[in-house]
């Protein structure tokens, strides 16, 4: 993923929340529709906050070329922990994650 994405506007931004935010496990409030004030901060998605801001380096392009989510999880699935960015990647890419991602690009075609 070279180029990063940010919706052009609202209608843009909606649909990438219906295909990708609320279908993830990072953001509560995003995926069941809870008050934000009932959500504890480590159940809300950072993530969004920042795209408000154009801040966002997880929002690209995906092979497909249509918008997608590199920090996506699948609700239900466990949030992995925030990565430590001092320590060497070991062991690569998270495959279960790839797979994931590549399902939810298939249902949208």
């Amino acid at each position: 993923m070279s180029e990063k994405y940010l919706p052009s506007n609202g209608t843009e931004g909606e649909i990438f929340f219906d295909d990708w935010c609320r279908k993830c496990a990072r953001d509560r409030s995003m995926r069941g529709g809870e008050p934000l004030d009932e959500c504890d901060d480590n159940e809300l998605c950072d993530i969004i906050a920042r795209a408000f801001r154009g801040e966002v380096d997880e929002w690209g392009y995906g092979p497909d070329g249509e918008p997608m989510c590199t920090a996506f999880v699948p609700a239900g699935d466990p949030v992995p922990p925030p990565k430590d960015d001092r320590t060497i990647d070991m062991f690569g890419p998270d495959p279960l994650l790839n797979e994931a991602i590549d399902r939810l690009i298939a249902e949208r075609v």
